[in-house]
């Protein structure tokens, strides 16, 4: 009975143990493929910001020369506002800016257009930040400056809206008409740049903070790994008692030679 014992504890022991060297195999096997799914997250995520951010700068560059064509307009007719509008001269000049403005507004308000698809963009990062890191406090100014892009967008609608009706005010109404539409414009403008450069800075924020969060994430996975090997360790340990019991159990019962 006793030898039968010992065989026994000697196999469960056996099995036992290989059970714990398998755990802690595919703890660790687990570990690397979810750190390699969260390195090819993080990398996706970074160069969609960075893509994102070439864009911005590049729209932020078209927007400042847009801006500058506009206050120009507004200069010009801030100039003239003295004059009698029913001059020749005057009402060429009124008619010059805007020829001037027109374009530029249109120019505006496309690219404001364009940009509600990057405030969306922006969104769509947020929420795989949010993904790889579990705090909506963290993409909070992310969202904030998509919503300040798609205010500047709408409110630039109104100034390409009032175009006809300004070219169709009386000459004595005219260059106040220009003036108010010039400025409404510089101030959609100036949002528009202001959006733009809070939702670089917050992209460059992000980029610095996402190597934190993915650190803090893989730190945990493998935090995790040592946690299941060290608790299989243990277990392992037991079945090797069990085996050593056996062994002795099997050696007190073989017979003595004479």
């Amino acid at each position: 009975m006793g030898r039968f014992l010992g065989i026994s504890a000697v196999l469960l022991g056996a099995v036992g143990l290989l059970l714990c060297v398998t755990a802690i195999g595919l703890g660790w096997m687990t570990a690397t493929r979810t750190v390699d799914r969260i390195d090819r997250a993080a990398a996706r995520l970074d160069a969609g910001l960075t893509e994102t951010d070439e864009r911005l700068a590049r729209v932020e560059s078209r927007v400042s020369t847009l801006r500058s064509e506009i206050k120009e307009v507004r200069g010009g007719a801030e100039a003239i506002l003295a004059d009698n509008p029913e001059l020749p001269r005057v009402r060429a000049e009124i008619e010059r800016l805007l020829e001037k403005l027109i374009p530029a507004l249109d120019r505006l308000d496309a690219t404001a257009e364009s940009l509600r698809s990057m405030a969306a963009g922006l969104r769509a990062v947020a929420d795989l930040v949010d993904q790889l890191h579990d705090d909506p406090e963290a993409t909070v100014r992310i969202r904030s400056a998509a919503d300040g892009i798609d205010r500047a967008a709408e409110k630039l609608n109104a100034p390409r809206a009032r175009v006809d009706a300004v070219k169709s005010a009386k000459a004595v109404q005219l260059t106040q008409k220009l003036i108010e539409l010039a400025r409404e414009a510089v101030a959609g403008s100036d949002l528009l740049a202001e959006s733009l450069a809070t939702a670089r800075q917050e992209i460059a924020v992000a980029r610095s903070r996402m190597v934190e969060y993915r650190d803090a994430v893989v730190f945990r996975v493998y935090a995790a790994a040592v946690a299941n090997t060290v608790f299989w360790l243990w277990g392992g340990l037991g079945q090797l008692c069990l085996i050593g019991w056996g062994r002795r159990r099997i050696s007190k019962r073989v017979p003595q030679a004479s």
